[in-house]
C-alpha cells in the first residue's frame, strides 16, 4: 500500500473522471503548481498507483455485445498455465481468482453466438479445468471505472 496525502488523493479523483486533463486544468481544479501536479502525477505512475493511462471502450459499440461470465473449478497444479493461458485471450475483460465452490471467475466479450461457443470450448478444453459454468449477462447495469477514494 502507498501512503497517499490529500493532493495526490485530488489529483487521482480527477484523473478517474477525466484522465486526459491537463497539467494546466489538475493545477487551476486542485490549487497547486503545475510542477506539483507533474511530480505528483510521475511519482503515483513510477509507484504503480496509476497503472496507465487509457480510453475505455464501448463494447456494443465496437462489435462485442455479448457478456459471458466463466466460473471455473481448476485442479490446483494448472492454476498458473491456466491463468497463463486466460490472459493471452484477446475477449478476456476480468479474470479472479476467488473463494467458494468456483476458483476463478472471468468476464470476456463476444461477438456473437458462435465466439461465444469458441471461447467456451477453448476454456473447457483447458487442461485442469475439472468444471466450468457459462452465464450470459442479459443486460448491463452498471459498470464502474471510479473507486471511491
Amino acid at each position: 500500500m502507498v501512503n497517499l496525502d490529500e493532493i495526490d488523493l485530488k489529483i487521482l479523483r480527477h484523473l478517474q473522471v477525466d484522465g486526459r486533463a491537463s497539467y494546466a486544468e489538475l493545477s487551476n481544479k486542485i490549487g497547486v503548481p503545475q510542477s506539483t501536479v507533474r511530480f505528483r502525477i510521475n511519482k503515483l505512475v513510477d509507484e504503480g498507483v496509476i497503472r496507465k493511462f487509457v480510453a475505455i471502450l464501448d463494447p456494443v459499440k465496437i462489435g462485442y455485445p455479448i457478456v459471458i461470465i466463466m466460473l471455473l473449478r481448476v485442479h490446483h497444479k494448472y492454476m498458473d498455465s491456466i491463468f497463463d493461458s486466460l490472459a493471452e485471450m484477446s475477449e478476456l475483460h476480468h479474470l479472479f481468482q476467488i473463494t467458494g465452490k468456483y476458483d476463478i471467475i472471468i468476464i470476456f466479450h463476444a461477438k456473437d453466438m458462435d465466439h461465444v461457443n469458441e471461447i467456451n470450448n477453448y476454456v473447457r478444453g483447458l487442461e485442469g479445468v475439472i468444471d466450468a459454468e457459462t452465464l450470459l449477462a442479459t443486460g448491463r447495469l452498471i459498470v464502474k471505472t471510479e473507486l471511491d477514494i
